[in-house]
């Protein structure tokens, strides 16, 4: 028992380590940004208390991806890759509905299952929500692009829906936008909503050594094709931004500016409190009515 408070101590640490690191990253590129002289230390409580409730969410989301592995291990222990099915992730909804289904995809490292707080929401408000997981961590896009590809086909082979909305969380927004450039998805999907999605990079990502970490720098080849590319005709466009958001760097990256699409920004939301955010939900449901 000592082994595990311990091993949850640890982690504790590191998940702290790792906020502490990143806000001060995020603190020094916008105070440079903007000319600002106070120093990280001189937190409003305002600040501090967003900062205490994105560590409560990354740790919810942290959970989260534990519950999807070992679900996911325990029905299919031969492939890890596999996404949960609707009845693995929440109750189904009581009906089809005449909406188009909405696909959920989560950020980077993560798995289908940490998106359920919106999958929630969304159900709640009579939408019928699929969880999309791309796996494993650290290959590039292009190949989670082709996940995307076959998940909504088979959704579309076993359940008949021609056209889906998509709400790509991080990274998940890049996915959905790589899937419309290489495989014609304007025919599929309608609406794209990307939450805290690193449109021009971060600054965070030059340390990642892994493919789909060192896609995310800013000016990276990757994002210049996706820019190339635009947005397709025939597809609504919405990226929701935070003003205090430690992963995406600076905070200005999380907007698309691209002709078509709307940019919003949310205030004092961390990135992983974005999935939990009542004024974000608010947004991903004006933009996919």
């Amino acid at each position: 028992m000592w082994l595990i408070w311990i091993l949850i101590y640890l982690a504790l640490l590191a998940l702290i380590l790792f906020h502490a690191i990143a806000y001060s990253i995020r603190w020094y590129e916008e105070a440079r940004k903007r000319g600002d002289e106070h120093s990280l230390w001189e937190l409003s409580p305002r600040n501090a208390l967003s900062i205490l409730a994105e560590l409560i969410c990354h740790a919810l989301v942290l959970l989260l991806l534990a519950a999807d592995l070992i679900v996911t291990l325990r029905k299919y222990p031969w492939r890890l890759r596999k996404p949960l099915t609707e009845a693995d992730a929440a109750p189904p909804t009581l009906a089809p509905t005449p909406e188009r289904p909405v696909v959920l995809l989560h950020g980077l490292g993560m798995r289908g299952l940490t998106m359920w707080p919106l999958a929630r929401r969304l159900r709640r408000g009579g939408r019928k929500v699929h969880l999309f997981t791309y796996w494993p961590p650290g290959r590039p896009v292009e190949a989670y692009a082709r996940q995307l590809h076959d998940f909504l086909e088979e959704l579309r082979r076993k359940e008949g829906y021609d056209e889906f909305d998509a709400v790509g969380h991080s990274m998940g927004g890049l996915v959905a936008r790589q899937y419309l450039a290489l495989y014609e998805g304007a025919r599929r999907v309608k609406h794209l909503v990307t939450l805290g999605t690193p449109h021009g990079g971060s600054e965070l990502w030059r340390f990642s050594p892994f493919a789909s970490g060192r896609q995310l720098r800013p000016g990276g080849e990757m994002l210049r094709r996706l820019d190339a590319a635009g947005l397709p005709p025939g597809v609504q466009a919405t990226a929701i931004a935070s003003d205090f958001d430690e992963l995406v760097v600076p905070n200005a990256n999380a907007r698309w500016e691209a002709p078509g699409v709307q940019n919003v920004t949310v205030s004092n939301a961390g990135h992983a409190q974005l999935i939990f955010h009542g004024e974000t939900y608010r947004h991903i449901r004006q933009a996919l009515t």
